[in-house]
C-alpha cells in the first residue's frame, strides 16, 4: 500500500521552463557570445547545474559561468516561475490523506524553498532534500534511499513523481513507482522512445489522485 509520495520541483510542480531557458540563454550569450539550442538547454534539465556547464561551455570557468547563470536567475526568479494547475489542491489532498509528501529536487536549497513558500505550500511537505544536501544526485538512485531512511518509508510502498529521464532512472533504480508527468519539457512525447519507460504517465496533476485512489 503506498503511503509515501516523493515529488521533483522544477517541471514538476512548478513551471521554471521560462526561468532556466532564459537564465541558459543569458549565461551562454554572455560568455560565449552564440546562441545556445532548445534541445541543449533540454538536456541540462534534471542534471546538477555544474556537470551541465562543464558540458555546455568548456572553455568557460564554470565557476564564473554557475554564478553569471544564478546572478540573472535570482532577478527574475518569481517573474518566471509559475505552479501547474491543480498542483496545490492535489498536494493539499494528499496530505490530508496522511500521506507522507517529500521533496527531492536538483535545485539548491534557497531557491527551492523561496518558490514553495512563493507558493504557499511549504508546509506540505515531511522532507525536503536539494542539491545543497547531498553529494550524489539524480539519476544516482542514493538520493532516493537517503529520503526513503529519512521519511522511514519504504520503496514498495513510494511513488516518486518527475519531469525529467534523470527522475525515471533514479525512480526504477530504487525500486519505487515511478510517474512521468505529461506535460514534460525536458521529456516531451517524441523524445521518450528512446527513454527508459516509467511505470505510469499522468496528463494532469489530479491524477495522481486516481492513482492513490483518493
Amino acid at each position: 500500500m503506498i503511503n509515501t509520495v516523493i515529488f521533483d520541483l522544477d517541471g514538476t510542480l512548478v513551471n521554471t521552463n521560462d526561468l532556466i531557458v532564459d537564465s541558459w540563454r543569458y549565461t551562454v550569450k554572455k560568455l560565449t557570445g552564440r546562441d545556445i539550442t532548445d534541445e541543449e538547454i533540454r538536456g541540462t534539465l534534471g542534471e546538477i547545474l555544474l556537470d551541465s556547464m562543464l558540458r555546455t561551455m568548456p572553455d568557460i570557468d564554470p565557476e564564473t559561468a554557475l554564478e553569471t547563470y544564478r546572478i540573472y536567475q535570482r532577478s527574475i526568479f518569481l517573474d518566471r516561475i509559475e505552479l501547474y494547475d491543480g498542483t496545490k489542491e492535489t498536494l493539499c489532498a494528499i496530505h490530508k490523506a496522511g500521506y507522507k509528501i517529500a521533496l527531492l529536487t536538483s535545485r539548491l536549497r534557497s531557491s527551492s524553498e523561496k518558490a514553495l513558500k512563493h507558493f504557499g505550500i511549504a508546509d506540505l511537505f515531511d522532507v525536503v532534500l536539494t542539491a545543497s544536501d547531498t553529494k550524489t544526485f539524480k539519476p544516482d538512485p542514493d538520493p532516493v534511499y537517503l529520503m526513503l531512511d529519512m521519511l522511514g518509508s519504504k520503496a514498495e510502498h513510494t511513488i516518486l513523481v518527475g519531469d525529467t529521464i534523470h527522475d525515471i532512472e533514479a525512480g526504477l533504480a530504487a525500486g519505487v513507482f515511478t510517474v512521468l508527468v505529461d506535460w514534460s519539457y525536458a521529456l516531451p512525447p517524441e523524445k521518450r522512445a528512446d527513454a527508459p519507460a516509467p511505470d505510469a504517465v499522468i496528463e494532469k496533476m489530479q491524477d495522481l489522485l486516481t492513482l492513490l485512489k483518493l
